[in-house]
């Protein structure tokens, strides 16, 4: 609960495609991981990395974090 409001006030603060943002939304995505809600950690993962490859580039380590969190993500899942 609490890092879904972080993100929600950090997308008020700094806007939706901040690197603060973002890092909120990879922190909730990981929690919700964690906690087996994997479906709903791939969307967030796949809305993170998708906002973060749009902001830093394809090539950047947020992105690249990004995509192993999605990859993590999926595996969970066994896909």
């Amino acid at each position: 609960k609490l890092y879904r409001q972080c993100l929600e006030a950090t997308k008020t603060v700094c806007g939706e495609a901040h690197p603060d943002t973002l890092g909120s939304m990879n922190n909730l995505a990981i929690a919700v991981n964690k906690q087996g809600r994997y479906k709903e950690a791939e969307e967030l993962q796949r809305q993170c990395l998708e906002t973060t490859k749009a902001v830093l580039g394809e090539d950047h380590p947020d992105t690249l974090i990004s995509m192993n969190n999605l990859a993590s993500a999926v595996n969970k899942q066994g896909r």
